[in-house]
């Protein structure tokens, strides 16, 4: 069983702030029940991250300052470098001899990437989620509204890698009505991640002929999801009416064992501005219709042992994915052979 304070997920990239939220002053962010410190340290801006304590008297070093470079804690002035080696400790004097333990606890990693601050506690499995279509000058990059919610950051992955529940939870977005057969290629294991892809009815509701008359609003899409070990997903949509591409990357943090933040980052070739500014209305609403089920469990915990809950085929995908969590949780630094089927 997986939870947002699982030490499992420790092994993971975790998205923990937007590049805004990060300004010149250090930030406190949670993951896995713990605060941590981000900064933005040294001569070049490099990022650092820390656990959110000082070694003197336990003060968190958010509520401190970066001077000159160096990260400050608030209470007694101790300065630390990028590293978290001690500095400086004022009520010593500039010649003084610095404790050996005087020293920040680092993080394994840390990144920007996606417009997002990422953090590793230790040395990730995965790799940081792609996105399709980033970097591309063409393609229009938006991000929805980050979401607070009580449920776990795992159970928000594996109903993101479901797509069973698309006719009935999301009927009122892009849910077709009459359920359907959930079918896909080859679910591959690719070390520390896991992807397949399947077709599926969507409407189509940014495709300007279909106001026309001249394309159906509802239209066979092609679906590719990638689910990472930790809280991390990605996802290719491909409309081969209409040559559109739309990817998203779904990183999710947990914060506490009652609280997980919500990113959600998107690429779009086939919208405008106007166009993409209703695209991330939609996707917020999306994520409430999921909440409004997810929400309501009495659990806010992910079942890796397969035995507990009835499976059935259509439930492939989200089954090798928590076949990859429960790997994780047991056997943190054990490899897979690459490009696998696993189911």
């Amino acid at each position: 069983m997986l939870e947002n304070t699982s030490s499992a997920l420790a092994a993971s990239w975790i998205a923990v702030a937007t590049s805004e939220e990060l300004g010149s002053d250090p930030l406190q962010v949670w993951a896995l029940g713990e605060p941590w410190v981000v900064a933005r340290l040294g001569r070049d801006g490099a990022l650092a991250a820390f656990a959110d304590r000082c070694p003197h008297r336990l003060a968190p070093m958010s509520a401190g300052r970066v001077v000159d470079g160096a990260l400050q804690c608030g209470y007694h002035g101790w300065r630390f470098d990028g590293e978290g080696l001690p500095l400086a400790i004022p009520a010593l004097g500039e010649a003084a001899t610095l404790p050996p333990r005087a020293c920040l606890r680092s993080v394994a990693a840390v990144a920007e990437h996606l417009g997002l601050i990422w953090i590793a506690i230790e040395d990730p499995l995965a790799p940081l989620p792609a996105l399709t279509g980033w970097g591309d000058p063409s393609v229009i990059i938006a991000s929805c509204e980050i979401v607070r919610t009580p449920v776990s950051a795992v159970q928000l992955i594996d109903n993101f890698m479901d797509a069973a529940h698309f006719p009935f939870v999301h009927a009122a977005s892009f849910g077709v009505a009459d359920a359907f057969e959930v079918t896909s290629d080859e679910i591959v294991r690719d070390d520390w991640l896991v992807r397949s892809t399947f077709s599926a009815p969507y409407q189509n509701h940014d495709d300007p002929l279909v106001v026309t008359g001249e394309h159906p609003l509802v239209q066979e899409h092609t679906v590719t999801k990638v689910g990472y070990a930790g809280c991390n997903a990605g996802l290719e949509l491909r409309f081969p009416l209409t040559g559109g591409v739309f990817g998203i990357v779904y990183a999710c943090q947990p914060e506490s064992s009652t609280s997980t933040r919500v990113f959600k980052v998107m690429a779009r070739n086939d919208v405008d501005a106007a166009g993409m500014e209703q695209c991330i209305k939609d996707e917020d609403a999306i994520l409430q219709e999921d909440l409004q089920i997810l929400e309501r469990f009495t659990s806010m915990t992910l079942e890796t042992d397969l035995t507990v809950e009835v499976h059935t085929k259509a439930d492939r995908l989200s089954v090798a994915w928590r076949r990859l969590m429960s790997d994780m949780q047991h056997h943190p630094r054990h490899g897979i052979a690459r490009d696998t089927v696993v189911a």
